[in-house]
């Protein structure tokens, strides 16, 4: 942790020139002022799992869905960094009231927590990954999903995410201050597209009738969804071309680029 406007040099100098009592009690209320500002400037992603009670992840998604990193330590200090689409970018920390302290462990405990599934799988790719974390006193363990999960980590989400959305947050590090150049980036996949079909198209006629393009079938992106993922000859026709032949296309009702995540380079 760096001092600014020579604050050492400042605090040395008042060591000399203040009698013993005081000079104790002024070296109790600086080492007391020093450690809650390493504690306040410190990063969700800098703390370590035996620090964590609690966290709360979202993702992105193809949308504008609110990216961001909330945990709760062990002492019920709540840090939230927030990346995009939400009203709290950077950091920020409060401490939570005890009474919700006890509420989360209170929740997480009689959810069984540790008996769920590390991830709970998904075939919809235009939904964020919620990650749910809880230090049970003897381990940390983290739980993901996206739309079908239980109704009891759906619970322990909104609790969760009241304290997120709740006031009283102090920002600890502008968004400016921050170097996101290491987070993920969603990019596209220029030979997989996403399409919906306009109800009552037959889906393997369609395919065929596309044959000039080198269409195939890749999957049903789920059972309940009319979502598919296709591919095509790329040297055949332009991505650019292709996806305006799509949005023309009278039996599609929307066609985007697959996407994935990408780290960014510095």
């Amino acid at each position: 942790m760096e001092l600014i406007d020579d604050t050492e040099l400042h605090i040395k100098i008042l060591y000399k020139t203040l009698p013993m009592k005081p000079y104790i009690s002024f070296l109790a209320i600086t080492l007391s002022l020093l450690a809650f500002s390493c504690k306040s400037t410190n990063k969700v992603s800098n703390l370590d799992k035996d620090e964590i009670r609690f966290s709360l992840k979202k993702g992105s998604c193809f949308g504008n869905c609110p990216i961001y990193n909330m945990t709760i330590d062990q002492s019920g200090y709540a840090t939230f960094e927030g990346e995009a689409n939400t009203d709290k970018l950077g950091v920020y920390g409060k401490q939570i009231k005890k009474d919700q302290f006890n509420a989360l462990e209170k929740a997480f405990f009689e959810s069984n927590f540790e008996s769920f599934p590390e991830l709970f799988e998904s075939q919809i790719l235009d939904l964020p990954t919620v990650t749910i974390g809880f230090h049970d006193g003897v381990v940390f363990r983290e739980v993901s999903g996206k739309e079908d999960r239980p109704e009891q980590v759906l619970q322990l989400q909104f609790l969760l995410e009241k304290i997120a959305d709740s006031g009283e947050w102090t920002l600890l590090q502008s968004a400016e201050e921050i170097d996101f150049t290491k987070k993920p980036e969603v990019v596209n996949i220029y030979d997989q597209v996403i399409i919906e079909p306009l109800p009552g198209t037959h889906i393997a006629k369609w395919i065929k009738s596309m044959d000039k393009y080198g269409v195939r079938l890749m999957k049903k992106i789920a059972p309940t969804l009319n979502l598919y993922l296709i591919t095509y000859d790329s040297v055949t026709i332009t991505h650019d071309d292709f996806i305006n032949v799509l949005k023309r296309d009278e039996n599609i009702k929307t066609a985007e680029f697959n996407k994935k995540t990408s780290k960014r380079g510095r």
